[in-house]
């Protein structure tokens, strides 16, 4: 790796030499260093002020940035965003954790505490602002219109006990995918998987109503056991709205591999992530 981008490792030595003079207090991240094109020193200063304010805890909140986050538009968008984002993590969460990560992928705030209602992330995951009258309808709305206005694509995952929004710029032309998985984990993993291999994915619990649309999506990914119904069903019933569609069920069962499942293109077992990552891979190429 260093003989192939020696440019590159010496401009992120320069980062981590200005970050770490930021965080021992001295001199802020100029507005040329936002110019860069690099938004991690934006992220560390914005950090340690919520640090510097008590508004963080730094024994339940953690930071990683693994390498430069390169986004289009002006540093104001940036900051608002990212001021949104961290305010919202934070009266969520006012004792954490608070989980912040960002790599040249994208951005993810994960924090504890008060969850999001099925009802408001449906929303957000489909575009759509809450209004401000639902109590944290306003800041997640400006998150939204933030995210939107940047070209960046806003995910949300919710549980009992956490909340995650995930910012990642995809490819507008990158091949569709869509990802049906009622696996929290499994999901949100596979998501970033997919993204990592050039598609653009949509993803969905299961346990809400999709209805298949001819032409939406190059591939269908879901479940076997999917608590609104099988996989093998919803895929059954898509292939035949969309016979162009490729359509791959996942499954931990070994024997489902040997039985015929109608509509269904091809039978993954899980773990096998490497079977299913060919089988994409070579997708992707034809629908080049």
């Amino acid at each position: 790796m260093a003989e192939l981008y020696p440019p590159l490792l010496l401009r992120l030595a320069a980062g981590l030499v200005q970050a770490d003079e930021l965080l021992a207090g001295r001199r802020p991240v100029s507005l040329r260093e936002r110019d860069s094109g690099d938004f991690t020193p934006l992220l560390r200063e914005l950090w340690q002020r919520f640090l510097d304010a008590g508004r963080l805890r730094p024994e339940s909140s953690e930071l990683h940035l693994t390498g430069p986050l390169r986004w289009p538009g002006e540093p104001v968008q940036h900051h608002s965003l990212l001021l949104n984002l961290l305010t919202n993590a934070c009266e969520a969460a006012p004792d954490g954790p608070v989980l912040l990560t960002a790599d040249p992928t994208g951005l993810r705030v994960e924090n504890g505490g008060r969850g999001l209602t099925p009802e408001l992330v449906d929303q957000l995951n489909h575009g759509r602002a809450p209004a401000p009258a639902s109590g944290r309808g306003q800041g997640l709305g400006l998150i939204l219109r933030g995210a939107s206005e940047l070209g960046l694509r806003l995910q949300v995952e919710t549980g009992a006990s956490r909340t995650r929004f995930v910012l990642a710029r995809e490819d507008p032309d990158a091949p569709a995918l869509l990802l049906v998985e009622d696996d929290d984990e499994l999901r949100v993993m596979l998501t970033e998987l997919f993204r990592r291999e050039g598609w653009r994915v949509e993803e969905r619990r299961g346990d809400e109503e999709t209805e298949p649309r001819a032409g939406a999506y190059r591939v269908v990914v879901a479940d076997l056991n999917l608590p609104a119904q099988g996989g093998d069903h919803f895929l059954s019933a898509w292939k035949r709205v969309d016979p162009a569609a490729h359509t791959l069920l996942l499954t931990g069962e070994s024997e489902a591999s040997e039985r015929r499942h109608d509509g269904v293109d091809a039978v993954v077992i899980k773990p096998g992530l490497q079977r299913l990552l060919a089988i994409l891979a070579t997708l992707r190429e034809s629908a080049r």
